[in-house]
């Protein structure tokens, strides 16, 4: 597809019942030259009869955060306020962008909204992440603004020690913005969010396509309170404890504790919860029950990407009408297998491995 062809899918998305004329208009060519385009996009599939029908496979939407990930890897025990030997590694990140990498790699076809700036890092996370497989042609791209960048700093044990993260690009993530998407966002199979993007633009979301399954990554204990009064329009969210005991008012130190919280979400309108107990497991429910699963003992090599292959292995149990306990395995054995490999994202992530890892979880 020609970039002018993007260009007029775009313009008919956001207005399936332009006429030719008034096409031309807007992009200042000739009435003959948008119809030579619209006959090419008809021939290519993407356009089928009247009044501009889009063609177009299921796809999941992914409105979050994409960001450049430096991360520091120390080789010893981490001391503070001195300098520690080690390596640094400068790769692709972000909740939203990690979630729907993993979405493509569990060939699920993905569309990503998000923030970069018009920068290098910015070109270098469009480039990179449309290579992967994902759907980049919906992203806000900003100019003279930085790209979101997330500095961390991670322990011998391969556990996060510190970080430093610099988003301000995603407070330009405007709800005009999201309008602009409408029918493209209303048409995904369902939307998954973070809670990089602003309050507003959440919240327009979950006005405005009430009939859209909304999935919720809930990203830290500080954006977590964004969502606190409206969390029960959302479907399915994945805390982990500390950020279901920021929104639940419940203290969790046991799994008593854990089946309390869960409840509470249950309760405000949420259809699935999952709630991230470490190396404990998971506690997980619907409307029907409560239960717990164990995590076996695993050597860590990064546990930075965990939480997003998490979220990914839920939406593709959703999708593939997986039963509750079956979602909360195949997810449980998406995070341990992301959990195995230096990257965020695991080359190797697959369908057929994570069902290889699933079957070993009781």
């Amino acid at each position: 597809m020609t970039e002018r062809e993007k260009e007029i899918l775009d313009i008919i998305r956001r207005n399936p019942m332009i006429s030719q004329q008034e096409l031309a208009n807007t992009l200042g060519i000739t009435r003959s030259s948008a119809a030579v385009h619209i006959t090419n996009l008809v021939k290519k599939g993407f356009i089928a009869g009247k009044g501009y029908v889009l063609k177009e496979a299921d796809y999941v939407a992914v409105v979050g955060g994409a960001n450049i990930d430096i991360q520091g890897f120390v080789s010893k025990p981490l001391i503070l306020k001195d300098s520690n030997p080690g390596n640094v590694r400068i790769s692709l990140g972000g909740v939203g962008r990690n979630i729907a990498e993993n979405l493509v790699k569990l060939d699920i076809q993905t569309k990503l909204f998000s923030a970069v700036g018009d920068d290098v890092y910015g070109k270098k996370l469009m480039e990179e992440s449309r290579s992967s497989g994902i759907d980049m042609d919906h992203c806000l791209i900003l100019k003279n603004a930085s790209t979101s960048t997330y500095l961390s700093i991670l322990d011998h044990d391969g556990d996060m020690a510190a970080a430093v993260s610099h988003m301000d690009i995603f407070d330009s993530f405007s709800v005009d913005f999201l309008k602009n998407h409408g029918p493209i966002l209303n048409n995904a199979q369902l939307l998954v969010l973070d809670t990089n993007i602003p309050q507003a633009s959440m919240e327009f979301l979950i006005t405005h396509f009430k009939d859209c399954f909304f999935f919720l990554d809930t990203v830290s204990t500080s954006k977590a309170l964004k969502v606190k009064e409206i969390i029960g329009a959302f479907h399915t969210i994945k805390p982990n404890k500390y950020e279901a005991e920021v929104l639940s008012g419940i203290s969790i130190v046991s799994t008593l504790d854990a089946e309390k919280a869960c409840d509470y979400f249950l309760n405000q309108g949420v259809q699935q919860i999952f709630i991230s107990m470490g190396k404990d497991g998971i506690c997980y429910g619907d409307h029907q029950h409560t239960r717990f699963l164990s995590v076996p003992e695993i050597h860590v090599v990064n546990a930075t990407g965990a939480g997003d292959a998490f979220m990914a292995g839920l939406v593709f149990g959703f999708l593939q009408k997986y039963t509750l306990d079956q979602s909360a395995r195949f997810a449980t054995a998406a995070s341990i297998f992301a959990l195995s490999h230096k990257d965020t994202i695991h080359p190797m992530m697959s369908v057929k491995n994570v069902q290889n890892i699933m079957k070993e979880l009781i």
